[in-house]
This record gives structure tokens, C-alpha cells and sequence, in this order.
């Protein structure tokens, strides 16, 4: 019975990281803020395996918070490390905002197989909102996939993230993300 267990996890270990090396490579990435009016802060890109150093308890860690709150994904990258890629627009002062119907384009190295992406929503009109989600790679040349709002519950006082919700009670993507995987 051991064996067989040590056996599994090994294979599933193995195959977990093939997997990996299978999908590493350089992609480029393209944001577009659907957005009418509010701009987009410099966006964060990591692992999805690091959304610990993200959420924590229903909420966001300090660093995460400071990104939602500031626009600045600097102490959230230190945070996450090597694995964390940033990329910005170069729109309103100070020049780092993806303005609204604009799009900007960057590239990453990742090796992961979904990645998760978070950026601030410029507080002009409400405080406290970002765009993320969760984009699964594995196994794609390109992939799209839209960016949904939420509040932190900062201002509120609430310290609880709600997902922002459409007049019909639904969540629409705000900004889309695009990865095409360079050859």
C-alpha cells in the first residue's frame, strides 16, 4: 500500500512538472480596458499557485491591498518574487495607466500553467475596486479571457472583497487579457 501511494504521487509529480516545462515560454500579453471612463494601473501577473501571497483570510494581504489601493504593484511583486511580471500602460499622470478603450502590450516568461492577474482601478470614481482572474495556459498558443471587477470593502470599512455586479446582477468583464505564446 505505501509503495503504491509513493508510486502515484511520484507520477503525478513528475507529470505535474512536464507539464510545466511543457508550457515555460515567452508570451505577450495584451490588456484592453472595456472600461467608459476609469483607467487600469499597472497590472501583475504571477503563478495562480501564489494567490496565498494575495488572499489571506478572505481578504487581501497588506502588500495586495497597497497595489489595490495605490496602483503600485511594487511591494506585491517583492512579495511574490521572480515568478511576478508587471506590465503598464503610459497614460495619465504618472503615465503608467491604461487608459479607457486603450490597450497595451508586454511580454512574460512563465512556465506556469495558469496564472493569475490583478491590477487597480484608478480611484476617480470609486475607491477601492480592481480588476483579476485566473487565466488557464496549459496546453494554449493564445488564450483570451475577460478581467471582472471587484472592492475590497477598503472604504467601506468592511475589509471584505465583493464581486461589482451589473444592473441584471451580473458580473461583467471590465478589461480583457490576451496571451499568445511566441514561438
Amino acid at each position: 500500500m505505501m509503495k503504491s501511494t509513493l508510486a502515484t504521487t511520484l507520477g503525478a509529480a513528475a507529470l505535474a512538472f512536464a507539464a510545466g516545462i511543457a508550457n515555460a515560454g515567452t508570451w505577450t500579453v495584451t490588456v484592453t480596458n472595456n472600461l467608459k471612463e476609469e483607467l487600469l494601473a499597472p497590472i501583475l501577473i504571477t503563478s495562480a499557485a501564489n494567490d496565498g501571497e494575495i488572499f489571506k483570510m478572505g481578504y487581501v494581504t497588506p502588500e495586495a491591498e497597497e497595489q489595490i489601493l495605490t496602483g503600485d504593484p511594487g511591494k506585491l511583486a517583492a512579495r511574490i518574487g521572480a515568478d511576478a511580471m508587471v506590465g503598464a500602460g503610459s497614460d495619465g499622470p504618472p503615465g503608467v495607466l491604461l487608459a479607457p478603450g486603450k490597450s497595451v502590450s508586454f511580454e512574460i516568461e512563465t512556465d506556469a500553467t495558469s496564472v493569475r492577474v490583478l491590477a487597480m482601478i484608478a480611484p476617480t470614481m470609486v475607491p477601492d475596486n480592481y480588476v483579476t482572474n485566473v487565466v488557464d495556459l496549459q496546453g494554449a498558443k493564445m488564450v483570451e479571457a475577460g478581467l471582472l471587477r471587484y472592492d475590497i470593502g477598503h472604504d467601506e470599512k468592511t475589509m471584505m472583497i465583493d464581486a461589482a455586479m451589473d444592473a441584471m446582477g451580473m458580473q461583467d468583464a471590465v478589461a480583457t487579457i490576451k496571451f499568445a505564446k511566441k514561438m
